[in-house]
This record gives C-alpha cells, structure tokens and sequence, in this order.
C-alpha cells in the first residue's frame, strides 16, 4: 500500500493508528510488526504515540525504531556471519578520519589533495548508493576513478579488521548479510509480516533494497510519504522510489490523503497551482473544510535590507493586532548567508528570534576568522584576535611555538604581536613555518595602513585581505564537500558585504563596525521560547506556524542558480511547495528588485514560481513606502481597537 500524504494531512496519525488496529482487531502479535522512520526524534514520537493507542507492554514487543537502528540490532546479532566478532564497535567520524590517514599513508598519499573529509563524504555514497565505486556518476571520466576506488576497498578492509562498523554500515551490511545467506533472510522476512515506512520519499537506494529483500516472504508493505516533499537528494534520497511504488511491487493499492488540517484554502490553492507545474508526480489536491478570506501577502522591496526591514515591521505589527505570539512567526530563506540581515533587523529592532537549521551568521566559522582578521588589523594589541587567527589559514604554528612566543613576551616584557615579531624574525622556526608567520606579520601591518587611511572603501580593503591570506583556497581545502565549500564562501562573500553595507549608512568608521559586531544580543523575553524563528526551507519541514515569510522570491534564489534544469528545478519547485505549506493563516512572498554584487547593483528577477499562484489567492502590495505604511497603520490601528476593548472589559 502506498499512502500519498499531503501536506498537513496526518502522516503520522495514519501509520500508528495502523499498528493499533493491526493488533486491536485484526489479533497481529506485535512482535510481527516493524515501523521506521529517518530521525530519532521521529521514532521516539512514533513510540510514544502507539503506546498511547495500545499501552507501553504491547509498544515494547513492536519494532518501532529508525532505518539505522533496525540494523544495527540485526548486526548485533548477526555480524558473525561476515566475518565481525561480537560485540563490534561503532565508529564516528572522528575514527573514520584516523582509519582513511592511515590509508592514505599506506598509498603514499598523505599530504596530497586527497582530503579525509571529502574522502567520508565520497565512501558514504558509494554505499547509500548500493553500487560499486566505479558505477558512480562521473566517475567513468574521473582521472582518480581508480585511486578513489582503491581507498574505499582499503577503508573497508582497515575498519573491519578493528572490528567496527560506521553509520552506513548499519544499512549496508544486513542488506549484503541477506543478500548472501538466503536463509537468514527468510527468518527475518517470516518472522517481520507487517512492514511500516515513514517519509518514504526519503529513502536511498540502500533502504529501498533492504526494504524489497525483508517485504519478500509475506508483501505487507505499507510506505507513507509525499513526492511532492521529496527535496533531500543532496543527501541521496531518490523520489523515484515513491514515484514508482506502484510498478516496483505487485498489487499495490495507492490511497491519496488530500484533506488538510492545516493550513487555509487559499495558501492550498497557491501550493495546489505550484507544485501542478511538476511534470512527474502523483495528482493530488490539497482541501480544507475550513475556510478564511486571508490572502496571501507579496511584496516587492528595492533592496535587501528593505526586504528585512519590511518583513520585521510586519511581524511587530501583526503580533499587537493579531494576538499573536513571536513563536507563532517564521521566516523563511534558500539558503543560510540569506539570514545575516534578517539578525541584523531583529538586532535594531530588538525582536527575539532563533536560528534552525544552521549557525548564527557571525557565529559561523569563517565569519568569525574574517571578524577576528578585522579586529588584528585595526588593532596589533588584541591578543584575543591574534592568536585565533595565527594558524588560521594553518602556518605550522603548533602548541610548542605558541609557548615560546609567550616565552618571548614575557622576557622581552612586550605585547603578543611584537614578540611575534621577534620570533618572525629569528631562526628559531622551521624554514617554511618562519617564512608564513613573516608575511603573517607583515600582511597584517600592510592592511593596518590600508584601513587607517581609508582611501578606498572598507569592503575592497577587506576583500585584499581575505585574497592576500589565500582564504578561500583554505575554505575549499578544509570543507567536507563541494556544497560546503560553496556555502563557507557564500559566508565569506556575505560578509564582505555586510561591510559595504555598514560603510554606505555609517561611513568609513572601522571602529564603530567591528564594536557593532561585538554588542550584546537584546535581552529575551521571560519566556525564552517566545522567538521569531529564522530558518532555511529545508529545515522547516515538518513543522508549522500560524504566520510564515518565504524572503528571496527571485531567480537564482529559488530556485537557486545551481539548479535551473531538471530534475533540479523540479526538487526546487518542491522545496517552495514545502514553504508555502507550512503556514497555517498568514502568509508573505518578498523579493527584491536590485541585490549587491560586490560594487555592482544586479536586477533581480521575480522567482517563475511567484507566476503560478491564481491571482485571486494573493494581494500585492506595492513597493513604495507609502503603501507599506499604511497597511501597518491599519495594523495598528486593529491593535488599539483590540486593547481598547480590553481596557472596557476590565
């Protein structure tokens, strides 16, 4: 059975009320049911629902836990067969680095551009993807194909023969155990006659066939999932697994949820007409039986700081005429950098908010490096700074060295940056260590000139600095992966940014920007949990929120520049169905007209998503001030009414 939940639909209500009612009135021992799901946070309120529907002792006996988990109980007690002792180790990432040194070393490859991170992200794939090294895509064109495959073959043999196993091990090896020993198999797929998936569209290649192999004795297999939510192929889920149920398995009964509990009619219209565009999916339309005039709200601001502005004031005002609480709002971005003027906005007007889904913009790594660069430049006497950043891009400036520039300090009776000077200038260091932290020290001389004169603008300043450190060769040499390399150096780009921004309000002044940076965030509310939440599409789903804000309704924000083709802009297409379809009443769509790109101002282009939404669903409102204002007049005005009432009440 293929359940097509939609969005608000009760996806979860549908698998633990199954469970019950197998046990209830159909007499299925429990110990024959098996219910997964992707998160330990999910499984645990799968747990605790179905103990509430059917009491905890007969909870216990069912098997009601995550992919990962299923497999490592199989492991626990199975791995013999492949050649494990018991009990067998699992590993964390930390382990696998160490293993993949030492394989790197066994090559002869230690010190080369062969990054253990990077290395942790490829081995994943191969097994999520249940093919060998080499029938991955691209790797026919690959000129270290066969080097990336010879690693992975010699991981796999080092961590066995410690005895461990890693996260995708877990999938992995009871699918091969299986595969290899049929008998097994048909103990575990007699035994397990009722299947249960959750978020189905989520699934790899891996679980798909794990799931074929253990629904092949008896075929009760119920997967419950939404293909118009599947937007995590990034992390290797393929929609094509629940696109496709249908001819994967015999005697499939598909049975689409289209009755919302959550959100209006009209934020269903919008989403029903957004996610129609998608050629591959399965039809189904959202409903509701309740119903409400509220139109969704879009706006189109000339800049983005505008954009942030507008959008905080609108909360302001909704939550005095609205009755509404700060956690009943949230704003919603493509990507993380996109947050930075939204915690600036919330900063000015001392709006609490929160972060899910990724750091605080300037609490993120290379944000920090870059703030710290800023400081030592403006200032050789913060210590704090300097010593953040003296092996950040790394210099060879290890524990030993550090204690003899103390050592240094305190006989010469000089600050930390001048006894570094002393030691750049000494031969106490090794040849290539003594020449980094010489044109360490200079550079940061040479762009204490530079800021103090300010003959140029404090961003193109900056920008000399991050190239003359070689910045963002370190971000792609030190990330994990590609994605993340383009992420830190969306971060870096940002803040470059936030600087050129600060100089066209506040001038050239240095010392006010980076005394900015350091301010306290404004003192929360008694209850903490009160915030606006900020976070990215991706991370939103799931949950809901009476008031939400998608900002950034342009091309090449959403959908993002790297994914303008299919099967790209069909996910991306998902990904804006998912944001709409997370508020409950309000909804708003800003874009900008113009954005900053470096010196250069680019038009924007409203996102082909904002054409599909029937007019009759939307109110725009018109970019100039005065229009803005006087619908957060109005706003205001509600809000006096509504506390004048209260006032004759009481």
């Amino acid at each position: 059975m293929l359940v097509l939940a939609g969005a608000g639909s009760g996806k979860t209500r549908i698998i633990t009320h199954r469970v019950a009612h197998l046990i209830t009135y159909r007499q299925v021992p429990p110990s024959s049911i098996v219910a997964v799901s992707f998160t330990n946070k999910a499984a645990h309120e799968l747990k605790q629902r179905v103990a509430a529907l059917i009491g905890q002792q007969s909870a216990a006996a069912c098997h009601l836990s995550t992919f990962h988990t299923m497999g490592a109980n199989i492991l626990r007690t199975h791995i013999g067969k492949l050649g494990w002792k018991t009990p067998f180790a699992i590993i964390d990432n930390d382990d696998q680095r160490a293993i993949l040194r030492n394989v790197l070393k066994e090559l002869h490859l230690e010190g080369s551009s062969y990054d253990p991170d990077k290395l942790l992200n490829f081995i994943s794939k191969v097994k999520s993807s249940a093919r060998p090294p080499l029938d991955l895509p691209g790797m026919r064109w690959n000129p270290q194909a066969r080097t990336l495959a010879k690693i992975f073959d010699l991981y796999q043999s080092a961590r066995k023969s410690v005895n461990a196993v890693d996260f995708d091990d877990m999938i992995a090896l009871p699918t091969a155990m299986f595969e290899a020993y049929p008998d097994l198999l048909e103990r575990y797929a007699s035994a397990w006659q009722y299947l249960l998936v959750d978020e189905y569209q989520d699934t790899n290649a891996l679980q798909f066939r794990l799931l074929q192999l253990l629904s092949s004795r008896h075929a009760n297999l119920m997967v419950v999932g939404d293909d118009d939510q599947s937007i995590y192929a990034f992390r290797g889920a393929d929609s094509r697994h629940i696109l496709d149920f249908p001819s994967h398995f015999d005697n499939v009964q598909v049975v689409a949820l289209e009755q919302n509990y959550r959100s209006t009619q009209n934020i269903l219209d919008a989403a029903n007409a957004v996610i129609a565009q998608n050629a591959t999916r399965h039809a189904k339309q959202l409903w509701t039986s309740a119903r409400s005039d509220d139109k969704i709200q879009s706006c189109t601001c000339p800049t983005p700081e505008a954009e942030a502005t507008f959008v905080i004031d609108q909360i302001l005002a909704q939550r005095s005429a609205l009755n509404l609480t700060y956690k009943d709002f949230a704003i919603l971005y493509r990507t993380n950098p996109q947050n930075r003027l939204l915690e600036e906005a919330c900063l000015s007007k001392g709006l609490p908010y929160r972060i899910v889904g990724g750091s605080k913009f300037f609490d993120q790594a290379e944000v920090r490096d870059l703030i710290f660069y800023l400081r030592a430049a403006f200032s050789h006497h913060d210590e704090l700074a300097l010593r953040r950043i003296v092996n950040t891009p790394r210099r060879g400036v290890a524990t030993a060295t550090m204690h003899h520039i103390d050592e240094v300090a305190k006989k010469h009776q000089v600050a930390f940056f001048e006894a570094l000077k002393i030691v750049a200038a000494s031969d106490h260091l090794r040849g290539t260590t003594q020449h980094k932290v010489e044109t360490f020290v200079s550079t940061l001389e040479r762009f204490h000139r530079r800021f103090m004169a300010k003959a140029e603008p404090l961003a193109e300043t900056m920008q000399a600095l991050i190239d003359a450190i070689h910045y963002l060769p370190y971000i792609q040499s030190s990330s994990t992966s590609d994605a993340q390399a383009i992420h830190r150096q969306e971060n870096v780009q940002e803040f470059v940014r936030t600087l050129s921004a600060f100089e066209q309000r506040e001038g050239r002044d240095l010392f006010a920007f980076i005394q900015r940076l350091c301010l306290e965030p404004p003192q929360k509310e008694e209850n903490d949990d009160d915030q606006v939440t900020l976070m990215t599409l991706h991370a939103s789903k799931g949950l809901e929120f009476p008031s939400v804000t998608i900002i950034g309704c342009e091309e090449n924000f959403l959908p993002h520049a790297n994914a303008l083709d299919e099967p790209d802009l069909s996910e991306e297409r998902r990904l804006f169905y998912v944001g709409i379809t997370r508020a409950k009443r309000y909804l708003c769509l800003t874009r900008c007209e113009k954005r900053q790109r470096f010196h250069e101002a680019i038009d924007m282009q409203p996102s082909r998503f904002l054409a599909d939404i029937p007019e009759t669903c939307i109110e725009t409102l018109k970019p100039d001030t005065q229009s803005i204002q006087d619908q957060q007049a109005e706003l205001k005005r509600m809000a006096q009414a509504r506390f004048a009432q209260l006032r004759d009440l009481l």
